[in-house]
């Protein structure tokens, strides 16, 4: 008898993910039975599945108490998912970062803002001497609540700024220009072992490198040190990453963290360069090692 999959998806897009048709046709192919979840419909069937895949959950950020809900409910079942239901509630909120910069990984220059504090733009630019920061809110997904300001228009951003901090923890982060200048790299790992790269690049005149806004990517190999230091950054996770996607910008030769995404990113899944088919074995072999 075929082995029993579920793709989380969520209420606003409940069918597989574009991207991930070509792993399901594969998995399919191979006597897999797979099936498309969301994650935001009252469901008891969770705990049938042989392996239960986050794959585009993507509304969680704007309902996360009722996404970690889900995920005690899911730890309550005793669901057999990866990535694994620890990773999912330390990744859903940014301060996994600031857990990784204290291993010594690094990462632009950030400010922290817990919920309901008070702080002030204008000054944080000019403390830090930052000629742009990027605004965002330390739950997000594709760019929500996130916004670029300029040292000369932060006063004028200040009442949206303290609106979002009144709701939410944020992150001021400097701008890097990089981004615009170079491309945000995407580091696609299996198994934590590197499987493919793309580099995102804005639409003129923006900074948002996902597609919804513009951006585009374009498959190319990674910089030796770049896939050193995603490796080194995979490794400090003690526990099995069915997949993970380190994105990041080189700034001076040297590779720093945006994001580690081990929730719900685009995986840039491909039948040509066989990253579709390597992502299939893996989950295969997961169901396997789980039993």
């Amino acid at each position: 008898m075929g082995k029993k999959i579920a793709f989380v998806t969520s209420s606003i897009k409940p069918d597989f993910a574009g991207n991930d048709v070509a792993v399901v046709d594969l998995l399919k192919s191979a006597g897999a039975e797979v099936q498309p979840l969301p994650w935001d419909v009252d469901t008891s069937k969770w705990n049938s599945f042989d392996l239960v895949v986050i794959r585009s959950c993507w509304n969680y950020h704007l309902h996360p108490e009722k996404f970690i809900q889900w995920i005690d409910e899911m730890e309550k079942q005793n669901v057999k998912m990866f990535n694994s239901l620890k990773i999912a509630r330390w990744n859903l909120h940014k301060g996994y970062l600031k857990d990784l910069e204290s291993k010594g990984v690094s990462l632009p220059e950030t400010i922290w803002l817990n919920k309901g504090s008070e702080a002030n733009l204008s000054s944080i630019m000019n403390e830090r001497n930052w000629e742009k920061g990027v605004v965002k809110p330390a739950i997000s997904a594709t760019a929500f609540n996130t916004f670029l300001v300029s040292k000369e228009e932060a006063a004028q951003q200040q009442q949206k700024f303290e609106h979002l901090l009144a709701d939410a923890d944020m992150l001021v982060q400097k701008f890097m220009t990089e981004v615009q200048e170079q491309g945000e790299w995407s580091l696609i790992f299996f198994d934590k072992k590197f499987s493919h790269a793309v580099i995102k690049q804005p639409a003129e005149k923006d900074f948002r490198v996902q597609q919804d806004f513009g951006g585009r990517a374009t498959h190319t190999k990674p910089p030796a040190f770049a896939l050193a230091q995603a490796e080194k950054i995979l490794n400090l996770i003690g526990e099995p990453l069915l997949y993970a996607r380190v994105d990041g910008v080189i700034s001076e030769n040297k590779f720093l963290l945006m994001e580690l995404e081990l929730i719900e990113p685009m995986l840039f899944l491909e039948k040509e360069n066989g990253s579709a088919k390597t992502f299939a074995h893996v989950m295969m072999d997961f169901i396997k090692n789980d039993n």
